[in-house]
């Protein structure tokens, strides 16, 4: 049978900046290459390089681009998208080539600062603003391509779901809503959160329909068939999720929580099979390694740690 995970963290490694000070700006976003060997991440002292396991910095390039939320690799692993701005003002999406960390192409459109970014294949992504709108953007024609409106506020999460032409966003209006580029409006709105939503999640299952996970203020992570419109189950946790990444094939769920723990969740028992406490503050984003059953988190005072989970064969 599969593997699951034990009841407790077996390795936690490294704090990003020596033990990162209060002063330290949070890391908002993280992200792997495709070979799994680096680490990105975004703060508002710019984009940061780190090598991994040893979470070694390699450098920070700066970006002009303030207040920096969201980073992306493309599926090619070639580019980088970052995502940020000026609150009130104006929101930006800027492609970074990989590995050469170097400045490219910078999409301007929403009013707003950026909050989350997608890629759709190696030339289209999307991104969402504060603005309430989300923008798919061709690097192609170098312009936005569309705008879906629908949200009456914050866009604060989206996902792509593969092998379609759907994308699912979530945010400050408690909701999410799923959309077809083709038709370049909601085909539905599901309401059943009762806080803002955080973060989503596709669960890399290939098999029937797509499912995605969602993290609330209100101190649930839901899970969805988007296409269809429908709530599978949910759970509720001791602390408000902010990030959210599947494991172990799509058997497990990790939530970086406002209290500083990460929990491992059962997807099919609905269970908290682990509660580690891994920092000081807040964690702001979870991220899956592609190959060597570890996880990455990373939050408040610019912390980023590494924590290994052992799996159980049964």
């Amino acid at each position: 049978m599969g593997s699951r995970f034990a009841v407790r963290v077996l390795v936690s490694v490294a704090y990003f900046a020596s033990m990162a000070s209060a002063a330290e700006p949070p890391i908002t976003a993280i992200d792997f290459t495709r070979e799994g060997h680096q680490l990105v991440g975004v703060s508002q002292r710019g984009l940061h390089l780190l090598q991994w396991p040893e979470l070694e910095v390699i450098g920070v390039v700066q970006l002009p681009i303030p207040n920096l939320h969201a980073v992306s690799f493309s599926p090619d692993g070639t580019r980088i998208a970052v995502g940020g701005g000026s609150p009130a003002e104006e929101g930006r999406v800027q492609v970074v080539s990989w590995p050469e960390a170097q400045p490219g192409q910078t999409l301007h459109g929403h009013h707003d600062s950026v909050r989350a970014v997608a890629w759709l294949d190696n030339s289209d992504l999307v991104s969402a603003s504060i603005d309430q709108s989300v923008k798919r953007w061709s690097l192609v024609q170098q312009a936005s391509v569309a705008t879906l409106r629908g949200h009456s506020k914050s866009v604060d999460a989206l996902c792509a779901l593969r092998g379609t032409n759907f994308i699912v966003t979530a945010g400050v209006d408690q909701s999410l809503r799923v959309w077809d580029f083709d038709a370049e409006e909601p085909l539905r709105s599901l309401n059943q959160h009762t806080g803002p939503v955080h973060a989503l999640a596709v669960r890399p299952v290939q098999e029937g329909l797509p499912i995605i996970a969602s993290a609330s203020s209100d101190f649930t992570i839901r899970f969805w068939q988007p296409t269809i419109g429908r709530m599978i189950r949910y759970i509720r946790l001791s602390a408000a999720p902010l990030a959210i990444t599947w494991i172990n094939g799509g058997s497990h769920l990790v939530a970086g929580c406002d209290d500083g723990h990460i929990r491992v969740i059962d997807y099919d028992r609905l269970t908290v099979e682990n509660d580690q406490d891994v920092m000081d503050g807040w964690v702001y984003a979870v991220k899956a390694h592609p190959f060597d059953g570890s996880v990455a988190a990373a939050g408040s005072g610019g912390t980023l740690r590494r924590v290994q989970l052992k799996s159980l064969d049964h």
